[in-house]
């Protein structure tokens, strides 16, 4: 699909989604947006454990690092 296409229809759903808290009452209005906030710190607490779990096996591969080592016999 078309970049621009896509962008549009985007723009069109955010706009649909405004447009239906426009007309929600006040209290399940208050309700959305404190389901929305514990979403987005939710998705915020995952992405960050996520990314510090991929440091973290970043760091241990560099230590899993096989070296060559020459041993005399003599």
């Amino acid at each position: 699909m078309n970049k621009e296409i896509i962008k549009k229809l985007i723009k069109i759903e955010k706009l649909k989604y405004e447009v239906i808290k426009d007309i929600l009452p006040e209290k399940v209005l208050q309700q959305l947006n404190n389901l929305e906030q514990e979403a987005a710190a939710a998705i915020k607490d995952i992405t960050i454990e996520l990314m510090r779990e991929d440091c973290e096996e970043t760091k241990e591969e560099v230590k899993k690092e096989v070296k060559k080592v020459k041993v005399d016999f003599l």
